[in-house]
């Protein structure tokens, strides 16, 4: 496996297109390597079997531009019941030694996003300690956390609205999941989900004056090297919440 600077963990195989793609398509362009690891491969879905949710998340992958996408197999549904479940995201992170996980909201709804919140900030403690499984132990330098159904207040937003319609793109490779045609109809299906989504973005923008931002909550403070890093541009900004 290919060592990355940014590994992103999605309990379904859609959850980082619907919470972060722009910030990974950014950080992609950037040259920083980019990994996605999905916990499950969303069989309890309503839509969709696993295989074709396995290609759409590896045509999700390619449009995001990450460098790899794979599969840990846990169970849909059940992630965190089980204490060896850490181990494979323990195997994962040393293997992968990401600078940064980005990684669900504690207090998503989704029960499987709130286990997966725990088990990874378990896993990423874990992972830097000796007797553990895998390959040598590695230190992560920041835990992000992205926004799934819980709104927050984030800590730190990023700007997306240059690749917007690219993220936009990348998650509609999950057809099986967010198109009209597919299935039974669902709360996410339909178009209205899509709306929330991009409301979410242009809220979190507007904190920046961003036509579209990517928000994340995470823990203790950013050092910076001097004020010079939070001077705004030299053009007039957009509409932006907060002076």
């Amino acid at each position: 496996m290919t060592p990355v600077a940014i590994l992103a963990f999605s309990t379904h195989p859609d959850d980082v297109e619907l919470a972060c793609g722009g910030t990974l398509i950014l950080a992609a362009r950037a040259g920083l390597g980019v990994g996605i690891a999905d916990l499950t491969a969303g069989e309890a879905a309503t839509r969709g079997t696993p295989e074709l949710r396995r290609m759409e998340a590896e045509e999700a992958g390619r449009r995001l531009g990450v460098a790899w996408r794979t599969c840990l197999g846990l169970p849909d549904g059940r992630v965190g019941e089980t204490p060896d479940q850490a181990d494979a995201i323990v195997r994962i992170i040393r293997a992968a030694r990401p600078r940064i996980l980005l990684l669900p909201y504690p207090r998503d709804r989704h029960p499987d996003h709130a286990a997966a919140a725990r088990l990874i900030e378990r896993a990423a403690f874990l992972a830097r300690l000796r007797g553990q499984p895998g390959e040598a132990p590695h230190a992560v330098g920041r835990l992000l956390h992205y926004c799934g159904h819980h709104p927050f207040a984030p800590s730190v937003v990023v700007d997306v609205s240059a690749v917007w319609a690219e993220r936009m793109d990348a998650l509609a490779a999950h057809a099986s999941q967010f198109g009209a045609e597919g299935g039974a109809p669902t709360a996410l299906s339909g178009g209205d989900f899509l709306r929330y989504v991009e409301a979410r973005a242009v809220c979190h923008g507007a904190m920046i004056g961003a036509a579209h931002g990517e928000g994340f909550a995470m823990a203790g403070p950013v050092g910076l090297s001097g004020l010079d890093a939070l001077l705004p541009p030299a053009a007039p900004a957009g509409y932006r919440n907060f002076l």
